[in-house]
C-alpha cells in the first residue's frame, strides 16, 4: 500500500515565512535632553560656538570709613566655554533589485531604521562629554579611581546624597523644583533598591503612599532629593578592577594578524563566562591583550583577541582569561549641566537618485552640532560595579 504523503508530494511542501520583519529591541533616546543650555544671542554662522559667564566679585565685608571714599575694584574676567561644531551623519543605499525581490517591504523599514540611528547616535554624542566631568564619586568603601572599581562597589543612598549635597554646595540649580536629574542603569537601579534598612529606598517608600504605586509597578520615582530616570543607555565599560582569572587547557589558536581568533570549547568555563573587554594570556599572546568579540557555534567558541603574537604557539595552549568589573557611570545633573550648539539640526535626508538606471536610492541622515560640559559645578558621576552585572 502507498501513501500519498508529504514524501510522495514534496514538491508541495514549502516553507512558510512571516512578511512581517519585527525591529530590534530599542532604548528610547533621552540623553539629549540633558543639554538644556543653547545660544541665545550667537554673533554669527562658525564652527566653533564660544559660550561665556560672568564671574561675581568677592563679597566686601571690611567697614567703610565715614569720611575715606572706597577703592574700585575691577570685575573678574568672564569664563568661556567652546562648543565645536561638527558634521554627523549616516546613510543607507538600498538597490532596485531589492525592492523588488523583498518579502518585506524594505522602504519603510530603512527610513525607520535611519532615523532611530539618527537619535541613538545623537544620544551618544551628549553622553561623551556628560560622561567625564570632573566632579566624581566612587561606590563602594574600598573604590578610590575607575581602575578600583569591583563588582562588590555598589551604589547606596549615601552616594546619592553625598552627590545631591555636592551639587547644593556647589549652588548647581535643580532641574525639576527642587530635584536634580539623575540618569541611572537599571543594573545599577536594583543594587540602589535592595539597599536595607531604615535608610533604604524599598523602606522608605514602602511607608507612604505614593511609594506602593512606586514599588509595585518596580519605578524609582524621587529620591534623596532627585528624580530618578532609569536606562541602559548609561554608560558602562570593562575598567574596573581585575577578577579571579579563568583558565582552560583546550585552546586552538588560529591567524597571526593583529586581530587573531582563540577557539576553545563552548562548555569551558572561559567560553560560558569571558566576555569583549577581559585581559586574557598565555604562550604566545602579547601583553596587555584583550578580548574584543566572542561568538559561539556549535562546541567552539571563537574569540577575538585584539593584540597579535608575540611567540609560537602550539595547537592546544594554556591560556588565562581575567574578567574585568564592569564599572557604571551614574549621572547627577542640574539645570546647565551641558551645552549644545547647532548650525544645521539632524534630520533624515532623502538623496537624489543620480545612477544611470535609477537602481540605487539613499536614504540618510545629516546635521552639524556639537555638546560640551557648560557648568562642571551642576554635574557629578558616581562610577560603581553592579552585584548582577556577571549574571
Amino acid at each position: 500500500m502507498a501513501y500519498t504523503d508529504t514524501t510522495a508530494m514534496a514538491g508541495l511542501i514549502k516553507t512558510a515565512y512571516d512578511r512581517y520583519v519585527e525591529f530590534a529591541l530599542r532604548n528610547q533616546p533621552m540623553i539629549r535632553s540633558v543639554a538644556d543650555k543653547r545660544p541665545a544671542q550667537q554673533a554669527m554662522p562658525g564652527s566653533t560656538v564660544v559660550f561665556s559667564l560672568y564671574n561675581d566679585l568677592s563679597a566686601a565685608t571690611a567697614t567703610l570709613g565715614e569720611t575715606t571714599d572706597v577703592d574700585a575694584v575691577a570685575l573678574p574676567d568672564v569664563s568661556t566655554v567652546s562648543v565645536t561644531l561638527e558634521e554627523k551623519g549616516n546613510a543607507a543605499l538600498a538597490t532596485r533589485k531589492l525592492q523588488l525581490f523583498s518579502l518585506s517591504d524594505v522602504d519603510p523599514a530603512i527610513a525607520d531604521i535611519i532615523a532611530f540611528n539618527m537619535a541613538d547616535s545623537l544620544d551618544q554624542l551628549a553622553m561623551t562629554p556628560l560622561r567625564q566631568g570632573t566632579n566624581v564619586l566612587y561606590a563602594g568603601s574600598t573604590a578610590t579611581s575607575t581602575a578600583t572599581i569591583s563588582a562588590a562597589a555598589t551604589i547606596d543612598s549615601a552616594d546619592i546624597r553625598k552627590a545631591v549635597a555636592k551639587m547644593r554646595s556647589n549652588k548647581a540649580v535643580p532641574r525639576e523644583g527642587n530635584l536634580y536629574w539623575v540618569g541611572i542603569h537599571p543594573e545599577v537601579s536594583h543594587d540602589l533598591r535592595a539597599e536595607t534598612g531604615n535608610v533604604g529606598w524599598r523602606d522608605i517608600h514602602a511607608q507612604t503612599d505614593a511609594g506602593q504605586g512606586n514599588l509595585w509597578a518596580g519605578t524609582i520615582g524621587t529620591y534623596e532629593g532627585a528624580f530618578f530616570v532609569e536606562t541602559s543607555r548609561m554608560y558602562s565599560a570593562k575598567d574596573g578592577a581585575d577578577q579571579t582569572a579563568l583558565t582552560t587547557t583546550a585552546v586552538t589558536v588560529a591567524g597571526a594578524s593583529a586581530a587573531y581568533t582563540l577557539g576553545v570549547a563552548s562548555t569551558s568555563v572561559i567560553a560560558t563566562r569571558a566576555e569583549a573587554g577581559d585581559k586574557i594570556s598565555g604562550t604566545g599572546i602579547a601583553t596587555g591583550a584583550k578580548i574584543t568579540a566572542l561568538s559561539t557555534s556549535g562546541s567552539t567558541t571563537t574569540i577575538t583577541v585584539d593584540t597579535a603574537h608575540t611567540a609560537a604557539v602550539t595547537a592546544t595552549t594554556v591560556v588565562t582569561v581575567t574578567p574585568v568589573t564592569r564599572n557604571f557611570r551614574t549621572i547627577v545633573a542640574g539645570k546647565q549641566a551641558l551645552a549644545e550648539a547647532v548650525a544645521q539640526e539632524p534630520s533624515v535626508v532623502i538623496g537624489p537618485v543620480t545612477d544611470k538606471l535609477m537602481r540605487f536610492r539613499p536614504i540618510g541622515w545629516y546635521g552639524v552640532l556639537g555638546f560640551a560640559r557648560y557648568r562642571e559645578a551642576s554635574l557629578y558621576r558616581i562610577e560603581s560595579g553592579s552585584s548582577i552585572a556577571a549574571l
